[in-house]
């Protein structure tokens, strides 16, 4: 490796390890992270001076009228717009969690067409690799793993599970549907992939309440963005103040009478006649009772106002189940039409697209505080009107996002000196470290080197982000495994997914067998073709970073291509680009 290309690599990489290793996510806000990360991964011009907005857009949608309108009464300069080849690496990563391939890079540069982003938005939306990126997203908002540390569902009931999101993903179902399904389905759950939902929150050591309280708090997490764990063992007063106001004044007996919607469950256990397989059922005489002593709660006494068992009332509105009802069916009802399962829909979206949620955290709602804790509390409702008023279509809801100027920035600040103060505007992009799974897949794409990844129970994929849950590759000594858990993809279980980086992430990019490989087999793949330095050059920087070279970048690398052996030069050029920090963000 020559010393110049060294320290391109070496530079790049220590940057990338410094800014990242500080993780003040834990004891700082998001925005000022996001706003430390973008000045390290897409700085502020030098000497920027201030001047006049860029000229003023015609909003796509409402999204713009009320981003670019808080900007404008605050006076906040927004960037100017992405570039053609930055819009589509981004919106290539958001929406399908891959970045794009040579062929669509130069196809997309070369069209002068005025609505090539957005049919390149619907190519996208339409796109298998779609179907993976969002079923992803599903699978960690309802933990599909195949064993955890309260349960086991076993392979065969996750990859049920999986192959019934990726079916709801795929015909666009109501997100609506998904969840009343997930909290309403019966069945064997090898055969019936929502049945999994309630096994998931299955709690193997205690009385069946815990499982009762499990689904009652995950539910409200995963749906409603709340937090109710707290509540499931004692009251909020006296401890959630400082932390939510509004479920400060909850108490524990609110908590038992939203829990009590599960309480008719029938779950057979599978250990107990040894198939394997759960069955999830429905108990007409099942209860919530009280007096348990046992488990993972403290004692769930009666008191005045609360005698046993408990009859089930919705935690936000004490709604009950009408005459005849099946509980969770009338639970899925309420949940589903209560305006803040939209609002916490389209609040987690958002932080998909955006990087942050327009109230963070995200799954932490304080609904006492609707016209303050978020960000932009108009944007907000008029999100979830739409999504609720256009059949909660997680497709058309992301479209609506991307669509948006202002989703289409630019991540440079151009316009003016950077602000942290601006960061809650949105008035960058802020850029995020790929998805450890992305990292992956595009590594083989960049590379033109295909995966193929075991998947027990199933057939082996093509791509990481098809990969039902962070158990898989579930082999020993797996040769993607060092990246996937390096990169943070979590257990969904007790270790969440993360975007952190660390210094030995830059040191696995520089090192790793499945990038170092994969350099050489695209070098020598490539010199077939070619031996012109600027179209080696190019065709690198497009695969690899999904533009081309700058006529700078470009003189430098032919200069370089040219000095010494050609196939070995090749081979650095790739591997240079690959551990530069625009490989990894997006």
């Amino acid at each position: 490796m020559k010393i110049l290309l060294a320290v391109l690599i070496l530079s790049e990489s220590a940057l990338y390890a410094q800014d990242c290793t500080y993780n003040p996510a834990r004891v700082e806000p998001i925005a000022k992270r996001l706003s430390q990360q973008a000045e390290a991964v897409a700085p502020t011009r030098r000497r920027a001076v201030a001047k006049p907005n860029p000229p003023a857009f015609v909003a796509k949608n409402f999204i713009d009228d009320e981003i670019f309108g808080a900007m404008t009464t605050a006076n906040i300069r927004w960037t100017e717009p992405a570039s053609g080849a930055e819009f589509l690496r981004r919106v290539t990563l958001d929406l399908t969690g891959q970045i794009p391939d040579a062929a669509t890079v130069k196809s997309f540069l070369a069209d002068t067409s005025s609505d090539k982003r957005d049919r390149a938005i619907e190519r996208l939306l339409a796109s298998e690799e779609f179907v993976d990126r969002w079923t992803l997203w599903l699978g960690d908002s309802v933990r599909n793993v195949a064993i955890a540390s309260n349960m086991i569902m076993f392979e065969e009931g996750r990859n049920a599970y999986y192959s019934w999101m990726r079916d709801q993903i795929r015909a666009n179902t109501p997100y609506d549907v998904i969840v009343r399904a997930l909290l309403t389905t019966d069945g064997k759950t090898f055969q019936t992939g929502a049945a999994n939902y309630i096994v998931r929150n299955w709690q193997n050591n205690g009385p069946i309440q815990d499982t009762y309280d499990n689904l009652s708090a995950d539910t409200a997490e995963a749906f409603l963005g709340l937090q109710l764990n707290c509540l499931s063992c004692h009251s909020g007063q006296g401890h959630l103040e400082q932390v939510n106001t509004g479920l400060a004044k909850r108490t524990r007996q609110e908590f038992w009478r939203n829990a009590a919607f599960f309480a008719q469950l029938s779950i057979e256990n599978p250990f107990e006649d040894e198939d394997y397989e759960w069955r999830i059922g429905t108990n007409p005489a099942g209860s919530y009772k009280l007096n348990t002593k046992s488990g993972n709660k403290s004692e769930r006494a009666p008191s005045e106002t609360q005698s046993t068992p408990v009859e089930p009332e919705f935690i936000l509105t004490g709604e009950k189940p009408s005459t005849g009802e099946a509980r969770r069916a009338a639970y899925a009802r309420i949940l589903t039409a209560h305006p803040q399962f939209a609002r916490a829909t389209v609040n987690y979206l958002w932080k998909e697209i955006f990087g942050m949620g327009i109230v963070e955290p995200a799954d932490n709602f304080d609904l006492l505080k609707q016209d303050t804790q978020p960000t932009h509390p108009a944007l907000l409702t008029k999100l979830a009107t739409w999504f609720s008023a256009n059949g909660y279509d997680l497709r058309g809801l992301l479209r609506l996002m991307v669509r948006s100027n202002a989703y289409q920035l630019s991540s440079h600040y151009t316009v003016a000196p950077w602000s942290e103060t601006y960061t809650t505007y949105y008035a960058r992009r802020y850029p995020r470290r790929m998805l450890a799974e992305s990292v992956i897949d595009a590594v083989a794409r960049a590379t033109n080197v295909p995966v193929s990844i075991p998947v027990a129970f199933s057939t082996p994929v093509p791509r990481a982000m098809a990969l039902p849950d962070p158990r898989e590759p579930n082999v020993r000594n797996n040769v993607f495994l060092p990246i996937l858990r390096n990169f943070g993809r979590g257990d969904r279980d007790a270790t969440p997914r993360t975007r952190d980086g660390s210094i030995s992430q830059a040191l696995q990019m520089l090192n790793d067998p499945v990038i170092t490989t994969r350099v050489k087999t695209r070098a020598a793949e490539l010199l077939k073709t070619t031996h012109d330095p600027a179209t080696i050059a190019d065709e690198l920087y497009v695969a690899t970073l999904s533009r081309l070279p700058s006529s700078a970048e470009r003189a430098a690398a032919v200069a370089y291509l040219n000095d010494g052996e050609l196939v070995a030069n090749t081979e650095d050029l790739q591997y240079a680009l690959i551990n530069r920090l625009e490989f990894l963000f997006n």
